[in-house]
């Protein structure tokens, strides 16, 4: 669902003057470069949304238990733009320069800035919409002792101070 939202967002980000970004087609370039441009967008779409699978699990069975903050709505929020960061980071400095980029002949430059401010800034949006909407859908509250296990502790405290 977040890898949905984000994409769907990157699309969008044409409409409000900045660049658009399709990851779809940008994985079809890697996958299938010789291939017609709706197979390119098929195969990269496929491609693209297990990517955003592989790392919605990443994010829930590593990130999200390893920043030890409490799980609030806001936490959970601030857990998931950290991660939608960090994909950021290494979309600019990594995957943009040597693997999307070189698949059509181009040269981003260092951290893709030859593209332009607007695609940058575009990633990172990107990103944090992706981020955000994993912080909004893996929510897990948190833990709390059963009650009935508060009240026998609280009996047997009652019980050694008697």
């Amino acid at each position: 669902m977040s890898t949905h939202l984000a994409t769907v967002f990157g699309f969008w980000l044409g409409g409000v003057g900045m660049m658009r970004l399709d990851w779809n087609t940008s994985q079809g370039w890697v996958f299938v470069p010789f291939a017609t441009p709706l197979q390119k967008f098929l195969v990269g779409g496929l491609s693209h949304y297990v990517d955003g699978m592989v790392f919605a699990v990443l994010f829930a069975c590593a990130l999200q238990p390893a920043l030890r903050w409490r799980s609030t709505v806001r936490g959970n929020l601030a857990k998931g733009l950290i991660f939608g960061t960090l994909l950021a980071c290494i979309s600019v400095s990594f995957m943009t320069p040597f693997v999307f980029a070189p698949a059509r002949g181009l040269h981003p430059g260092f951290l893709s800035l030859d593209f332009g401010w607007k695609y940058v800034l575009g990633v990172f949006l990107w990103h944090w919409v992706y981020g955000l909407h994993l912080g909004l859908i893996y929510s897990p509250a948190e833990q709390r002792a059963d009650v009935s296990e508060e009240r026998a502790a609280d009996s047997e405290k009652a019980a050694v101070a008697a």
